[in-house]
């Protein structure tokens, strides 16, 4: 036990380490790629909009959840409460530090035994599609009304492009049942596959509640730029859809996304005559409390599983 909790506060210094690390670094290099003159115009004229932003990282967190309470529902997993919380903040956790956030069923089949890991790994896999699957979505939307996708820009076959491979994705979220039939020998992808059979609303369940998400972030986004001074409008909500999905589709390598949503954001939004300096403190803002907190919290909360 003194073992396991020496190296339990060794992983945890060097996550702590990275994360302040990384911040630092990214918080300057942003910084200093916005021009001198941004500062001048930003401001915080709706501090009311910043209030309401953070309050409703609560119901993000909350589905977030709701959405790891379903898939232990399913496995008959989640009566133990206090097990269902830590095994979701681990995830938080190991989310934050591996490429585009995908390992967080590193951190939830911790708290499991080895028999269901295979299938909390399927599982939160499908939940991770589902947040991918929403994002496409309501990027394929903005695409459509806007006539382009920033960064890229117009034309009907990019358009195109987009919609052909967003619906590829949403087929192979509902029939990956054929793919798993090629490991029947697997008894516990085999597990997996009669789950999602028997539990047919499950991806159902996890597309619903991902694009609640996704309109959360939405809204976050819209409210702490709004807070800054800048116009709210429907082309704001719809250029925020394509700054997530454009966001996505480049790969990072850990804490979620950080500089790689802020440049997104700043060239897009930027684009639109919004000032600089707001675009990049409502991202870090954003970022700070859906990505940054929930993680801290899940390094001071997470314990070892009892053995």
């Amino acid at each position: 036990m003194l073992k396991t909790n020496k190296n339990r506060k060794i992983v945890f210094f060097f996550i702590k380490t990275i994360l302040f690390v990384g911040v630092l670094f990214m918080l300057y290099k942003q910084l200093s790629d916005v021009e001198n003159n941004a500062w001048d115009g930003f401001r915080l004229e709706h501090p009311w909009a910043l209030i309401f932003a953070v309050i409703f990282v609560l119901p993000n967190i909350w589905f977030a959840y709701v959405k790891w309470k379903t898939t232990l529902r399913i496995m008959n997993l989640s009566e133990d409460k206090n097990r269902s919380i830590q095994s979701f903040f681990a995830g938080v956790v190991t989310g934050m530090i591996t490429p585009n956030m995908l390992g967080n069923f590193i951190g939830r089949f911790y708290y499991f035994e080895k028999e269901y890991r295979p299938t909390i790994t399927i599982l939160t896999l499908f939940s991770n599609f589902a947040q991918l699957l929403a994002t496409l979505i309501f990027g394929v939307i903005s695409a459509i009304i806007l006539g382009q996708i920033y960064l890229v820009g117009e034309g009907n076959g990019i358009i195109g492009l987009l919609i052909t491979s967003t619906i590829i994705a949403f087929i192979a979220y509902f029939f990956a049942d054929l793919i798993l039939n090629l490991f029947k020998k697997r008894i516990n992808i085999f597990k997996s596959r009669e789950l999602l059979k028997e539990h047919t609303m499950y991806r159902w369940k996890m597309i619903g509640y991902s694009m609640l998400r996704f309109l959360i972030f939405t809204l976050q986004f819209s409210l702490v730029i709004y807070s800054f001074g800048e116009e709210y409008s429907v082309q704001l909500i719809l250029s925020i859809w394509q700054v997530y999905m454009i966001t996505l589709l480049i790969p990072s390598l850990f804490l979620g996304k950080l500089g790689i949503k802020e440049y997104v954001a700043i060239t897009v939004l930027g684009g639109l005559g919004m000032n600089e300096f707001s675009i990049l403190f409502t991202s870090l803002i954003i970022w700070f409390m859906n990505s940054l907190t929930p993680t801290l919290v899940g390094l001071i909360i997470c314990k070892p599983p009892r053995t």
